[in-house]
């Protein structure tokens, strides 16, 4: 048998082409949904937090707090603004979350085997440290995870941020 072509040249190019107007309507679908994402980043807000531990210890009755800010985020933090102190590494106390505010910060860096940090001191609400009406009593100095939540923001400063300080 011989091998019959049943389609010209012309043809099968036409067959092989993709159509103009469905490539036209693909990109501006694309371009629309990249325009509008920029354009919905402006208005999405988010509040970043700083992880860091704080250190509470007890003397007379009365418990003080210092949070270790870290050096390369101290530029973020500023006083009032508020921590979330998280006791999720003492096992009875999962999910125990205290707020409080930082009153103030220390300006003189301090450097150990950890890296960099600035001390700060927090402030508590009064009846701060009781669950379910009882009270905790602090006997010894313990460190527990915090967070920082620093000035709200939106995502389209976030992306755009980086790109500020090029110089060409």
């Amino acid at each position: 048998m011989e091998n019959i072509e049943l389609r010209s040249e012309k043809v099968r190019n036409i067959i092989g082409q993709i159509p103009p107007a469905i490539i036209r309507i693909g990109i501006s679908v694309i371009f629309t949904i990249f325009i509008c994402l920029i354009i919905g980043s402006y208005f999405f807000e988010y509040t970043p937090t700083i992880k860091t531990t704080a250190i509470i210890k007890t003397q007379n009755n009365q418990n003080f707090i210092t949070l270790k800010i870290p050096a390369n985020e101290i530029k973020k933090v500023k006083t009032g603004q508020t921590v979330i102190i998280n006791f999720d590494n003492i096992p009875a106390l999962y999910n125990l979350k205290i707020f409080g505010k930082i009153t103030t910060i220390n300006n003189d860096l301090e450097i150990d085997k950890t890296g960099g940090y600035y001390n700060s001191n927090i402030e508590l609400p009064e009846k701060s440290f009781s669950k379910n009406a009882n009270k905790i009593s602090i006997n010894t100095q313990i460190s527990v995870n915090a967070e920082i939540q620093t000035t709200k923001t939106n995502l389209f400063k976030r992306i755009i941020e980086p790109f500020q300080y090029l110089t060409f």
